[in-house]
């Protein structure tokens, strides 16, 4: 039987970085995958597919207004199955670009479920035969990921109930789509059907969507949204889902409403499939893996990062832990913090934000300052037809950044500078002090910061 220094389950965006890095400092590793489709939810029923679609959606839509920039387009159309052609490709693409950086560097890939047993022993059955095999590890980590979650109380007929997974690898645009869930996922995958042409409901029980968004924000965006073709019910509950002849029948809020389909978008649940049959038990803590400061579970030598454990779920933050996880096993006294992991919105418009919200400051008491720059102030916005949006930044009184929020183009790229300026602890008058080119989108993060302090030339 082969012993490693390190066996990974689950070879995503917390997994793979983890083998590299490790590898790379001499360690022998292997890294186990139960998925067909090596690379993790992000790369294969997440973020990667779901910024395609956005990206040919968003494509479509600049040309149907392509008379806005003095261009005509007789006729604008889009074929479906092409759309999804370039989202596969894209995703093979990155997989097996993750696959040869394991290779090279010298990590063993097992494609197949891998159970955790006693002993930190991992018991592996194949996916192409079917045998099983067995493997033994100094150390375990999993970085098993999540799974959409899909309560009990909804059909799991996945010809009209979908979950994200579905969704995205749907045959043919629906002519009307209930999305149950305004969370990231339901937004984002509701604006790709809706800019294809489906009729979208967003149904959202809690009084505003995107939880973790400031509410004034959450608020300001419903009519940009609306405009984008979106229903969106916020304070509202889906109180029953049938199907009935073919279509999907929805109570919602003592009304029925009929639906081609429906996404359920309620949120995910930690893939516990490694643990089926298992001859142990780990230790856990409102659905998530229990881990102590080091990542390391209620078993001796077994770790856990990523969507397993608490904390954002999302890719960036398990390679984050990842990265703290090496460290920590090269003997740095070094702990995970997740108060300036950015959350992004990959719509149109796009949304981010970092820190301390408006909302946290003032539950908390504390005293801030407010700066704002609107994107129809910006030279560069306003040349690309992207003049709605604004950014907003939080200083403490003495200058230094406790949080920002910004809706509008490449608000994820532009976040960047909140969380570095954050991070580093760097002070309003010293950023100021950096040289943002001209014209740029970053401008407006910088006048935002000024306008904060009384220091801005626009005001």
């Amino acid at each position: 039987m082969q012993t490693y220094d390190l066996v990974i389950l689950g070879g995503g965006p917390g997994g793979y970085p983890l083998a590299v890095r490790m590898a790379r400092k001499g360690w022998q590793v292997a890294i186990v995958d139960a998925a067909d489709e090596f690379g993790g939810t992000c790369l294969n029923w997440g973020c990667i597919p779901t910024k395609a679609l956005l990206a040919s959606a968003r494509n479509y839509h600049q040309l149907k207004n392509a008379a806005d920039f003095g261009l005509s387009c007789s006729e604008a159309g889009f074929d479906w199955q092409k759309i999804q052609e370039r989202k596969r490709r894209i995703t093979v693409q990155l997989r097996q670009g993750i696959i040869k950086l394991l290779e090279k560097s010298g990590v063993k890939i097992f494609n197949g479920r891998g159970q955790l047993c006693k002993n930190r022993l991992i018991r592996v059955t194949s996916n192409e035969d079917g045998s099983v095999s067995e493997i033994q590890a100094k150390k375990i980590c999993l970085a098993v990921g999540s799974v959409p979650a899909a309560p009990g109380v909804f059909p799991t007929d996945r010809e009209i109930f979908w979950t994200s997974n579905e969704a995205l690898n749907a045959d043919n645009v629906p002519e009307s789509l209930l999305v149950v869930g305004g969370g990231v996922i339901g937004i984002e995958l509701g604006q790709v059907f809706a800019e294809f042409g489906s009729k979208v409901c967003i149904v959202e029980m809690m009084p505003q969507i995107l939880p973790g968004l400031d509410n004034a924000t959450a608020k300001r965006l419903l009519p940009v949204f609306k405009k984008a073709g979106l229903e969106i019910l916020v304070g509202k509950r889906v109180e029953s889902l049938v199907e009935k002849n073919g279509k999907a029948v929805a109570t919602i809020d003592g009304g029925e409403r009929e639906f081609d389909k429906v996404l359920i978008a309620v949120g995910r649940r930690v893939n516990m499939s490694f643990m089926q049959d298992s001859d142990l038990q780990l230790e856990t803590e409102k659905g998530f893996i229990r881990i102590d400061e080091n990542f390391m579970t209620s078993e001796p030598d077994v770790y856990a990062i990523g969507d397993a454990v608490k904390g954002p779920m999302l890719a960036h933050k398990a390679s984050y832990d990842a990265m703290i996880l090496v460290e920590q096993w090269q003997g740095k006294k070094v702990a995970a913090d997740y108060s300036l992991v950015p959350s992004c919105v990959y719509t149109h418009p796009e949304i981010a934000w970092v820190g301390l919200s408006e909302d946290q400051l003032k539950e908390r008491q504390i005293e801030y300052k407010t700066g704002r720059s609107m994107f129809s102030a910006n030279g560069k916005a306003l040349t690309a037809g992207e003049g709605d949006g604004q950014i907003k930044t939080l200083l403490s009184p003495d200058g230094k950044l406790l949080g920002a929020v910004i809706w509008g183009p490449e608000a994820s790229n532009i976040i960047n500078e909140a969380t570095m300026m954050s991070q580093f602890g760097i002070d309003s008058h010293a950023f100021g002090m950096m040289i943002h080119p001209h014209p740029t989108l970053s401008e407006a993060f910088m006048e935002s910061i000024e306008n904060a302090t009384g220091e801005g030339v626009h005001g």
